[in-house]
């Protein structure tokens, strides 16, 4: 199978939605990473509230990954969806 050239436009048009992905991304984090927080600090999770949310995002990329490896190598396990 040939190898796809790539030329200056596909390489800056992937450029742009690198860094659109990237800003979506940093967007989500700060808003899950505020609410989850402060529902934390609620449920009286003290100190441990200000890292809680880095957790259940962490955990929620790697299952993703997991998922996405499990896929590749036709391994389906639909507990993860």
């Amino acid at each position: 199978m040939a190898a796809i050239q790539l030329t200056r436009t596909h390489r800056i048009l992937i450029g742009v939605v690198v860094a659109g992905a990237v800003l979506i991304a940093a967007i989500g984090f700060a808003g899950s990473y505020a609410a989850v927080r402060e529902l934390a600090e609620e449920k009286g999770f003290g100190r441990f509230s200000v890292v809680f949310p880095i957790g259940i995002d962490a955990g929620i990329c790697v299952l993703l990954a997991l998922d996405l490896l499990l896929t590749w190598m036709r391994i389906p396990f639909p507990l993860l969806r």
